[in-house]
């Protein structure tokens, strides 16, 4: 867990929101979570959403044929359930692992987020579940 943190002080994320990223990557399979941290094009950050500001997500150059991987998260997650949280950083987490892309060919990419989410210990809040 000790090299999870210090991988994740390179991104200077929120410290309520590093806390909650630093346990969902902890749950993650070994081989998610060190090709995660292996990365040397994956971005993690937050932000806090001002009306009429915009924010640049902060990416890489990407690896030759690999593309660049960023995930944002916003500090208004502060105000939302810890399970909530990880759900989200989960979801986001899986987007990035998959590539934005399904599980296989014709996979919605948001159901296959979700349903890692959920193999990973993270499922969709029953409150948000549609």
């Amino acid at each position: 867990m000790e090299h999870v943190c210090d991988w994740l002080s390179n991104f200077k994320l929120d410290a309520f929101l590093n806390a909650h990223v630093a346990a969902v990557l902890a749950a993650l399979p070994d081989e998610v979570r060190e090709a995660l941290i292996a990365d040397p094009a994956f971005r993690l950050s937050d932000y806090e959403g001002i009306r009429g500001e915009a924010f640049l997500v902060p990416f890489a150059s990407p690896a030759v044929g690999k593309p660049a991987r960023s995930v944002v998260l916003k500090r208004t997650l502060k105000a939302r359930s810890a399970e909530l949280v990880r759900y989200v950083i989960a979801h986001e987490l899986a987007h990035a692992h998959l590539n934005n892309r399904g599980r296989f060919p014709d996979e919605d990419p948001e159901t296959a987020a979700d349903a890692l989410a959920t193999d990973w210990g993270f499922p969709k809040p029953l409150a948000i579940q549609r």
